[in-house]
């Protein structure tokens, strides 16, 4: 009877050794028609376990368990997650994302898409807007596009705001972008007209205001940033500080009724 029960118990010991899922690591090159993708992301699925690809497309991934899932992404392609099921070496060829080159940006002389932009072009429309309490405008877009900074002056409400675009070098001590609405350009003091302080007379403080401050946020459908030289080509002089285009909600054709609630 002892015996039997030796048995057993190495018997199930063997099958929960067997069954020990072990971590490995997992190299290979992400690339895609034209070559290897620098900066591409792997990640082991539902955990923080991730690297990113070299200059040359390679990486190299440890601490990842046999029957792991891992994810390919990069910006501008189509994410693929593969088993690994014990492989050591996984190479992966990413598609272009259709999509992302299809989505639609405003320019200053009308519409275009990603991939037919000539010039640098950040746009981020309602669905990617940032969530919360939002007061201004600008505060959608807040950390939402690469290269531009966002800051308020002051706590004050309705309080002016920072917008660099293209640095923070000036001639003028102005580097406040061009903000059009609608296709119409703001006048170019409404970016930094206050009035004076409570004492009316001389020696009064003037400080600086918001210029969109006539915009209800929850109206504003998109927002573009044209971040290169080629906007002082539509807008002259006035765009050297890059241009802000607002697009706001209209009416559209046969869209239907909708009910929106906050």
């Amino acid at each position: 009877m002892k015996n039997n029960l030796l048995r057993k118990v190495f018997f199930s010991a063997f099958i929960l050794l067997g069954g020990i899922i072990y971590a490995q690591t997992v190299s290979g090159t992400v690339s895609d028609n034209n070559g290897p993708i620098p900066g591409a992301n792997v990640i082991v699925k539902g955990t923080n376990n991730g690297t990113a690809t070299d200059f040359d497309g390679n990486y190299s991934l440890g601490n990842v368990p046999s029957d792991a899932i891992l994810q390919f992404s990069s910006l501008g392609y189509q994410s693929q997650e593969i088993p690994v099921n014990g492989q050591s070496t996984i190479n992966v060829t990413l598609s272009v994302n259709a999509d992302e080159l299809e989505e639609v940006v405003v320019i200053g002389y009308g519409t275009t898409t990603v991939k037919d932009a000539t010039g640098s072009v950040s746009s981020v429309s309602a669905e990617d807007f940032n969530g919360g309490v939002i007061a201004s405008p600008e505060q959608l877009i807040q950390g939402k596009t690469a290269g531009v900074q966002i800051t308020q002056t002051s706590g004050e409400p309705g309080a002016g705001m920072d917008i660099r675009i293209r640095g923070t070098n000036s001639v003028r001590s102005n580097n406040n972008p061009l903000f059009v609405v609608d296709g119409v350009p703001l006048a170019g003091d409404a970016i930094s007209a206050g009035g004076s302080d409570i004492t009316g007379g001389e020696g009064g403080t003037s400080t600086s205001r918001n210029p969109l401050n006539f915009l209800n946020p929850s109206d504003i459908e998109s927002i573009s940033v044209l971040k290169d030289a080629s906007a002082t080509a539509i807008y002259g002089s006035r765009g050297a500080n890059g241009v802000v285009i607002i697009t706001t909600k209209s009416g559209k054709a046969g869209s239907g009724g909708v009910f929106e609630f906050s």
